[in-house]
């Protein structure tokens, strides 16, 4: 029977800060592993994967060896996917430059469509890691079961911006907190936004299920 103390709000606190601030170190030291580029996304993916099993209850479980696991597996796969994100930022950004090249009614219709590609390229871009950890699919199908989770559950996504907001506005109040939280609170909160869609999923599934 563990302590009294250990079950107080105080000790859950202290712990959640130094689990983030761990997984937040963890995220930093494989990312420069992986020379930057080739580690972000690997390192990104393990931090979420711990973070599901946060979410999922499964709050005490081992942080390094999971971590550099998840890392090793998935560095080749989720790198493969990251190339298929820059191409995205290219072609939006390629689309940019054309705007400047038309004018008229013609350059109000694309410029729609242009800041519609940039609201839909990050609703997947927020939901792509998330899905890629709690599904089991071909690869270039994440891109479009993210966009789906972000798209029909919007509330969960609106709340996910104003979390950005609030947390955007603790680093400026207190930027020193960014080099120990900045990269595990962002994770968090995102994972959070998905765990809570991913819920909502499963229970229409269930109501469909029983309705039939």
């Amino acid at each position: 029977m563990e302590p009294s103390w250990m079950s107080s709000g105080f000790y859950r606190i202290c712990n959640w800060i130094w689990k983030l601030a761990y997984i937040n170190l963890l995220w930093i030291v494989f990312t420069i592993l992986g020379l930057g580029i080739f580690g972000f996304l690997p390192a990104t993916v393990a931090m979420f994967t711990i973070m599901r099993k946060w979410l999922m209850g499964n709050g005490d479980a081992d942080i390094f060896v999971p971590f550099v696991m998840t890392y090793k597996k998935e560095f080749i796969k989720i790198n493969i996917l990251g190339i298929a994100f820059l191409a995205g930022a290219y072609l939006i950004y390629f689309n940019y430059l054309y705007l400047g090249t038309v004018n008229g009614f013609m350059h109000t219709i694309l410029a729609l469509g242009w800041y519609a590609s940039i609201l839909f390229y990050f609703i997947t871009l927020c939901y792509v890691i998330p899905a890629y950890i709690h599904y089991d699919m071909k690869l270039f199908q994440y891109l479009k079961v993210a966009l789906i989770i972000g798209i029909v559950n919007p509330l969960a996504f609106v709340t996910l911006l104003i979390s950005f907001g609030l947390l955007a506005y603790l680093f400026y109040l207190v930027p020193g907190l960014i080099p120990f939280f900045g990269v595990s609170l962002i994770g968090f909160i995102i994972m959070w936004s998905a765990h809570l869609s991913f819920n909502r999923i499963e229970m229409k599934k269930e109501r469909l299920a029983t309705a039939q």
